[in-house]
Parts: C-alpha cells; sequence; structure tokens
C-alpha cells in the first residue's frame, strides 16, 4: 500500500502541525479487499479506506483538507467527489480536536508470472495525474476570521510532487 505511505508524507510536509509532531498522524486501513482477475498473471488491485487519525489537531481544518485534495486531484482522480473523503471529530476544547479522515484509495499491482524462470516482476503502478493548469508547485494557505480584515499564512507545502 505504498499510495497511504505517499499520502502520509504529503500531509505531514504540508500541514504544519504534522511536521512539528508526525506522530499525530496515525494511519490504518479498513475495509480493504483486493480485486484480481483469473489468468496467468497475478496482477491485482487493492481497494480499501484509508482512516488517517490527527490527534490533538489545533491548526484549522483547511491545512489538512486542501492538501489532502490536492493529492487527490493527482493520484486518485476517478474518485467519487461525493464519497471520496469523510470525516468525524471530537472537540478536545476550545484549542484542540480529534479528527478521523477516511479516505477511499485504490493502487493497482502489476504482477507478470515467467514460468520459464519461475520469477515474478511486481510493479506498483502509481500513476500521476498532473493538471497542466495549474503549475506552480510552492502552495501557501492565507485564511480569515469572520470580520477580520488582514489574511493570515497558516500553511505552505510543495506540491505531492514539486
Amino acid at each position: 500500500m505504498k499510495k497511504l505511505h505517499l499520502l502520509r508524507t504529503h500531509l505531514i510536509n504540508a500541514v504544519p502541525g504534522l511536521a512539528r509532531d508526525p506522530d499525530r498522524l496515525l494511519t490504518f486501513v479498513e475495509d480493504g479487499s483486493i480485486e484480481f482477475r483469473r489468468g496467468e498473471n497475478l496482477s491485482h488491485e487493492y481497494q480499501f479506506a484509508a482512516q488517517l487519525v490527527l490527534t490533538d489537531f489545533a491548526d484549522d481544518l483547511d491545512t489538512v483538507m486542501l492538501p489532502l485534495l490536492q493529492w487527490l486531484a493527482e493520484y486518485q482522480p476517478d474518485a467519487d467527489p461525493t464519497e471520496a473523503v469523510t470525516f468525524e471529530a471530537e472537540i478536545l476544547s476550545n484549542q484542540s480536536v480529534d479528527v478521523a479522515l477516511r479516505v477511499q484509495l485504490t493502487e493497482r499491482v502489476i504482477a507478470k508470472v515467467d514460468c520459464d524462470n519461475g520469477s515474478i516482476q511486481v510493479e506498483h503502478a502509481l500513476p500521476r495525474f498532473e493538471r497542466d493548469t495549474c503549475p506552480t508547485t510552492h502552495w501557501q494557505i492565507y485564511t480569515r476570521e469572520p470580520g477580520e480584515q488582514d489574511w493570515m499564512l497558516t500553511s505552505e507545502w510543495d506540491s505531492p510532487n514539486g
């Protein structure tokens, strides 16, 4: 499940609170399945819900959601937009929450069997779907609270493969 590792790394690099303390991002796989076709080769696809839990999170939730949506646009653009991401939150205090994100992911594995020499070549297909419409590779999030005039820099990061 290399895709989940890529997503985790991207979020740690993009979210200031996680960059300071990466152990506050817990990752799990739930409801996983494998789709395969009968035949000579053993190619298959992992289909799973990735559970990303941010503990004691005190930043603006947009600092997580925007990098997550950006990553999904590149690595999982075929995701159903109404089901790709769901979340739950537990308010811990006026300053922090625990947030559980559930992200639907798939990962294709190409496994070619060579019966002549008894070997299997395995490759995880992790295609990227670059968006040519916006070539910027470094991003910043500016936010402001209702009624405030000034924008505040709350997060910055490089694109998933920037």
